[in-house]
């Protein structure tokens, strides 16, 4: 953050007269109740834009109080933008709540401008506070690293569980040297900072756009603001520690993933209009029969691989590999099903894992370390821990898996070392709410979110991760018809699972770890097509040449019997090239979760092509004149590395 300069303000000359009316006043002025709260103040300036905002934007910083709570307490700044309406309409405008990351052009530019949310009303978007762009950030390196590391197989639950708990405290301590509590970083002053930035801005009331974690901000808001916002939206709302964390609630999310697998589960219903039939509608109930079933078995899958992978600990492959123990499996599983593609292929995931093959785990493995690493997560932990037991905090429990599993061991760690308590339930909110959610998260929960609000709206939007309304169009559709007329609203015209990719079958893809680590990372998949792109160029270049000749040799009455065998690497190799990309492309067209896994099953077969490809070079060599070899020895250093590439990649050898 750059350092901003207030204006310089001149002191005010009092008068003795002055001075002694003043004294008089305060004397005569009752004295105020012990417990009165300490006026706070806020005020808003303007400042560099920390990310890049589009055309017209004005950026600025909101200074409150770092704790309410304390007279004199230090200033805390969030960074905020404000992107104008585009038509002045008079709707009430929107500010947006990141869940656990900073302020994102990427957030700015997809939801206000290319999303049309600032068409026809103002969006500002700003930090949390403790976000990494405010001041004060709450970062705690040791804890991230600890994190990590309990997903390794060295040491018992315990030792790593105090581990993490440690780094916690001694980040606790550090910020409290700094004059920093985390509980001052809970939902209610968030919500408050809200409060003040509206005031700030002018605004009379405005909607509030929150996702993941900032669920509980905008639930509190109301409360602490009221008459001030106009509606809320929750958009993959997660109310507890970031993503699932009992073996319950993710044996429960795999069960629906499944169950989209086997069997099509069909439309969504149109979200219902009374509060009493959105509880009622829940994942399992559009498939009564066989969701009880699909758990149990789900769980059981957990519990092999589980149990598979304490038996054989697996090293990951990568730039930061890690010894995987029992316990990471469901951190990994949890995070896979945060997002449509990694979800598609956890099926695959667990059940190799119980056969033996860990090193399918590869990919994902490594997003979720990343992820659980992640200095926003602490951020997210505190927010956590202050909704405590608020509906849609709660996780499902009816596993076959009984015992706290590492992610709740964690968080319960983080609570206790942070000292943040639990505030109190929302009340009644009097204002529209709509829910955004996927059945797949919301099996997770024993209590709905919106059994907590009496006037939700609830719509789901299958297949669609954690947050909708970056996977699914429809989700973003839906969400702009409630902003427009939140009381008539009902459905979204468009296919609530249009986000929904689908369930990779074992039968369908042939595993291969190296393929799909480098599919997930941007920089490996530049790379990885380029040897058998240029090698079926080359082929099929030479391919053709070697046709023409052949069909001009016997339109010339020529024998062709020794061009036959000629012709065996070109044709083959092309084969294989072209037949490879067919399958290729239709596999990312039809599954593309399969590219997270391994290749497709058929690929693997098309190897016979180039085998007998390479092969063909035999009679090519023999039958070379002097001056051709060094061309045929480069075809020949192409074609074996080709060959290399294959079985690297494709058959995953060694």
């Amino acid at each position: 953050m750059h350092r901003i300069d207030r204006p310089w303000r001149r002191p005010i000359a009092v008068g003795r007269g002055a001075v002694a009316a003043l004294t008089l006043l305060l004397l005569l002025m009752p004295t105020s109740p012990a417990g009165a709260a300490p006026m706070v103040t806020a005020e808003v300036s303007t400042a560099e834009c920390v990310t890049a905002v589009p055309g017209g934007s004005r950026c600025g910083v909101l200074t409150v109080p770092l704790s309410r709570a304390v007279p004199d307490s230090a200033e805390a700044t969030l960074p905020y933008v404000l992107v104008p309406a585009a038509l002045e309409t008079g709707r009430p405008p929107l500010v947006y709540l990141a869940g656990g990351s900073a302020l994102s052009t990427l957030d700015i530019q997809q939801l206000a401008v290319e999303g049309g949310l600032a068409s026809d009303r103002d969006v500002v978007f700003v930090e949390r506070r403790g976000g990494r762009d405010a001041t004060p950030a709450l970062d705690c390196a040791p804890a991230t690293a600890a994190i990590r590391a309990s997903l390794g197989a060295d040491g018992d639950r315990a030792t790593r569980v105090a581990a993490v708990g440690a780094a916690f405290a001694s980040c606790t301590e550090a910020w409290q040297e700094d004059g920093v509590v985390p509980s001052d970083f809970g939902v209610a002053p968030a919500a408050a900072d809200l409060r003040d930035l509206r005031q700030q801005l002018g605004y009379a009331r405005w909607t509030i756009l929150a996702v993941g974690s900032s669920a509980g901000v905008a639930l509190a808001a109301p409360a602490v603001d009221p008459g001030g916002v106009d509606g809320v939206v929750l958009d993959g709302p997660d109310l507890g520690t970031p993503g699932i964390v009992s073996a319950g609630g993710v044996a429960a999310a795999l069960a629906v993933v499944r169950a989209r697998g086997v069997e099509p589960q069909g439309p969504v219903p149109s979200p219902p209009a009374a509060p009493q039939a959105a509880a009622a509608e829940k994942p399992e109930s559009a498939t009564p029969d066989t969701a009880p079933t699909e758990v149990a078995r789900s769980a059981g899958i957990l519990t092999a691989a589980t149990d598979e992978l304490i038996a054989e600990p697996h090293r990951t492959s990568g730039p930061r590999p890690i010894t995987l123990g029992g316990d990471a499996l469901l951190a990994i599983a949890s995070h896979a099903l945060s997002e449509p593609t990694a979800q598609a292929a956890l099926p695959v995931l667990l059940s190799s894992v119980a056969d033996g093959d860990s090193t399918v785990l590869d990919p994902v493995a490594n997003d979720a370390t990343a992820q659980l690493a992640d200095s926003g997560g602490i951020l997210d932990r505190v927010l956590g821990c202050s909704t405590t037991g608020w509906p849609g905090s709660i996780e499902r429990s009816d596993a076959e898996v009984t015992t706290t599993t590492l992610l709740e061991d964690v968080a319960a760690a983080a609570c206790t070392s942070f000292a943040v308590g639990a505030s109190p339930p929302p009340g009644a909110i009097g204002t529209s709410v709509l829910v955004l959610g996927a059945p797949e998260q919301a099996a997770a929960l024993a209590v709905p979110v919106a059994d907590g609000t009496a006037a939700a709206l609830v719509a789901a939007f299958p297949g669609s991760g954690a947050v909708p309304t970056v996977s699914s169009a429809c989700a973003r559709v839906a969400m702009r018809a409630w902003l427009s007329d939140p009381a008539s609203y009902r459905a979204a015209l468009c296919d609530t699972d249009d986000a929904a990719v689908a369930i990779v079958d074992r039968a369908d893809v042939a595993a291969s770890p190296r393929w799909a680590d480098l599919q997930s990372s941007d920089a490996g998949g530049r790379w990885l097509l380029l040897l058998p792109i240029l090698f079926g160029l080359v082929a099929i270049g030479w391919s053709v040449s070697w046709g023409y000749r052949l069909i001009t040799q016997a339109l010339r009455r020529q024998p062709v019997q020794d061009g036959l065998l000629l012709g065996i690497a070109p044709v083959f190799g092309a084969t294989w090239a072209i037949g490879g990309a067919v399958v290729l492309v239709r596999a990312a067209a039809s599954s593309p979760a399969i590219a997270l896994v391994g290749v497709p099953a058929a690929l693997p077969w098309l190897s016979i092509a180039l085998l007998v490809s390479c092969l063909g070079l035999v009679p090519v060599w023999q039958g070379a004149h002097r001056g051709s070899r060094l061309r045929i020895a480069v075809l020949s250093l192409l074609w074996a590395a080709t060959a290399g590439w294959t079985a690297l990649f494709v058959l995953a050898w060694w």
